[in-house]
């Protein structure tokens, strides 16, 4: 991949090329497709790593990403209050402090898992039984970055495998399925 500094010189090259080869055309109709082609094929490769970069984040996200759990938590009735609701639970995720002596949530980030064609980071998430070092369940995502060819085109934030999708209740659910919730 080229760097962004080089977008202005690449550009200016893909233009000359183009206006140098329809000028050596012969007939206008020869000119006129010389041109349309050289100029499909110099925007398709300065965006060749967005759409391999694409293809490979895809099949990753299709082969190894998901929310699995392999163990349900046996948690201690003192984490619960007299009506059985947890106490360790906030709207968004569990208070991870709380359930520190019982579990260990490990994360691991995994910067530039993937460099060619596109930058991909891979995210894991594992839940560990303090006591017994068993894995009761784990996530993993992948986030693709944009293309840091066409900086000024590209979208500026990373997408990751559940986009789209209501990532937050994905999470709820593997929380509700991993700690026995009801």
């Amino acid at each position: 991949m080229l760097s962004p500094t080089l977008f202005l010189p690449y550009l200016l090259i893909a233009l000359v090329v183009t206006a140098v080869a329809a000028r050596r055309a012969r007939t206008p109709s020869r000119k006129r497709w010389i041109t349309i082609g050289l100029l499909a094929f110099f925007f398709a490769f300065a965006y060749i790593d967005d759409i391999l970069g694409g293809i490979e984040h895809r099949w990753l996200c299709h082969k190894e990403a998901g929310f699995w759990v392999y163990k349900q938590a046996k948690l201690p009735p003192e984490l619960y209050d007299a009506n059985g609701k947890p106490r360790f639970m906030t709207n968004l995720e569990p208070n991870k402090k709380m359930l520190e002596p019982f579990m260990g949530f490990q994360k691991r980030d995994l910067a530039q898992f993937s460099k060619l064609p596109l930058i991909i980071d891979k995210y894991h998430v594992r839940v560990i039984d303090a006591k017994t070092g068993e894995l009761l369940g784990e996530n993993v995502d992948f986030a693709r970055w944009p293309s840091t060819f066409l900086p000024t085109i590209s979208h500026e934030s990373a997408t990751g495998c559940f986009a789209g999708q209501d990532e937050l209740k994905m999470w709820h659910d593997w929380y509700k399925e991993l700690l026995n919730l009801t």
